[in-house]
């Protein structure tokens, strides 16, 4: 989605499209939809729009894949890219909440992507009550539950139970 700034009406613009985003390389790039409202102040342009879509995600849990509803909300500034800068200076709260345009354009397509990315659970669940897998036979416990024996006792801490035993049982 390319957005020409010399294009923008004095009363503004909106945009409603459907991009194509690719979230993983290993999957197929999926419909995003885009509404967009577009206003530009001299060189300034201002953003205000939302994204929404659904994406294929693996359970954390169950590893099994589901679809998971992503919607997000942007307002962004965009002002002309400066001149190359001839000393380094530390940026300042201002320089690091604007974006930059080249060339009198916007391509959104990379800042959508990345706010839906950004949207995305660090950890996706199918459901928030998923039982997730046995971690013995592997079983999928939202199914039903196996038939393994079940210890007390965390298997990290098995040679401490071990040792413990020994000591036991030398007396």
């Amino acid at each position: 989605m390319k957005i020409i700034v010399s294009d923008i009406p004095e009363e503004g613009l909106q945009q409603d499209v459907d991009l194509k985003v690719s979230i993983d390389n290993s999957e197929p790039a999926e419909d995003v939809h885009v509404s967009v409202r577009v206003n530009r102040y001299g060189e300034r342009v201002m953003l205000d729009g939302s994204a929404g879509m659904s994406v294929s995600l693996v359970c954390s849990r169950c590893l099994k894949r589901f679809r998971y509803p992503i919607s997000v909300e942007f307002h962004e500034e965009y002002v002309p890219r400066p001149d190359a800068v001839d000393e380094e200076h530390e940026l300042t709260d201002e320089e690091l909440a604007l974006n930059y345009y080249i060339n009198d354009m916007i391509n959104l397509d990379e800042f959508i992507r990345e706010q839906v990315i950004v949207s995305i659970p660090i950890k996706p669940l199918c459901k928030a009550n998923c039982m997730g897998i046995c971690p013995m036979c592997g079983k999928d416990l939202n199914e039903g539950s196996c038939d393994c024996k079940k210890e007390d006792i965390d298997p990290r801490l098995s040679a401490l139970k071990r040792m413990l035993s020994e000591r036991r049982r030398d007396g």
